[in-house]
């Protein structure tokens, strides 16, 4: 057997052991924002953005651009709370008639059923891009137009309308006061991998994200056959995507689907290295065990804190005592909680 399948069978076993007490789930609850990392480090990537947004933005829309413009904006603009369910990323494209600027904005949502609000969120994350703009200098004259591109990938089909006046009743749809907005959806919780298109990691990006939601589904093949030709290619931009997409199914994959995906590896790329998947597991296994060190020590602090108060100590002597006020004692609780979902 090849090296790589060797470092895979101890790769799948230090996995099982990893999720041992976790009733068998996969690590996407204990690594913050996997998609997010993903889907942000591939459509950095201006070749293969522009090509997936060719592919969906509007042939009306689309002719119009000049693609050789696009620019990519850093930055998000999604609620803080909403950041392990949705992802956004802003670019800028001229449009070709008057060299004149439009956003192109796409939000992706990453959860297992479509949610009627997404429309009342993104027009407020639009008003946040047109804040953005008015505190520009010299202040624009004129608000710059957004495209805004729902990019859906969950276990169920969206089921909910994308204009925005259908949030209200009925009788007062057509009413002159009640705004007018409606996005573009791009609804991929059906998509099958051999119909997944586009560049390489486009391709791997869309089928792993896929997969995060239909594991049954036949991934396994081509997402190893697309991670093989990958690495064989030089690295580009600075960024390890082999790392990014190794991450992610290992951060959003169960223990038996790893070891077939071993397995198809083995078979696709004996050469990729033995110390690839391992490598990566170790990572996120270390990464895992800081977030877990560091609950514990905040979880302690918030209880510490909590008993005094029960006690009737006064703030200020729990401040001197632990250089931490009131107003941070709220921020510490509020952490303490996110990082026990």
């Amino acid at each position: 057997m090849g090296s790589i399948y060797v470092t895979m069978v101890r790769l799948t076993t230090a996995w099982m052991k990893a999720l041992a007490g976790t009733g068998g789930r996969a690590m996407a609850d204990e690594i913050p924002q996997p998609h997010d990392a993903m889907v942000r480090a591939v459509l950095s990537d201006l070749s293969e953005a522009s090509s997936f947004l060719q592919r969906y933005v509007p042939e009306e829309l689309s002719r119009t651009l000049n693609w050789s413009t696009l620019r990519l904006y850093p930055g998000s603009f999604v609620d803080e709370d909403l950041r392990r369910s949705q992802t956004d990323v802003l670019y800028e494209v001229e449009r070709v008639e008057n060299d004149a600027s439009l956003w192109l904005y796409i939000l992706l949502e990453h959860q297992s059923t479509p949610d009627r609000w997404m429309r009342f969120r993104l027009l407020k994350y639009c008003c946040r891009i047109w804040d953005m703009h008015l505190a520009q200098r010299p202040t624009p004259r004129e608000l710059r137009p957004i495209a805004p591109l729902v990019f859906y990938q969950g276990e169920r089909t969206w089921s909910h309308s994308t204009e925005f006046a259908d949030l209200f009743a009925e009788s007062v749809r057509d009413w002159s006061w009640t705004p007018r907005f409606r996005h573009e959806l791009i609804d991929q919780s059906r998509l099958q991998p051999e119909e997944v298109r586009g560049e390489l990691k486009e391709q791997l990006m869309q089928l792993l994200l896929i997969a995060a939601y239909h594991p049954a589904l036949a991934w396994i093949s081509q997402a190893a056959a697309l991670l093989a030709s990958l690495s064989s290619m030089p690295p580009s931009g600075g960024v390890n995507y082999i790392r990014v997409f190794v991450r992610y199914l290992l951060s959003t994959q169960e223990p038996e689907r790893v070891a077939a995906f071993r397995e198809a590896l083995r078979q696709q790329a004996p050469e990729v290295g033995e110390n690839l998947m391992t490598t990566y597991a170790q990572e996120l296994l270390a990464e895992g065990e800081e977030r877990g060190e560091q609950k514990g020590a905040l979880k302690t602090r918030v209880e510490v804190i909590e008993g005094l108060l029960r006690e009737g100590v006064a703030w200020a002597v729990i401040e001197r005592a632990t250089g931490v006020g009131e107003t941070q004692f709220q921020a510490l609780k509020q952490q303490a909680e996110e990082m026990g979902e």
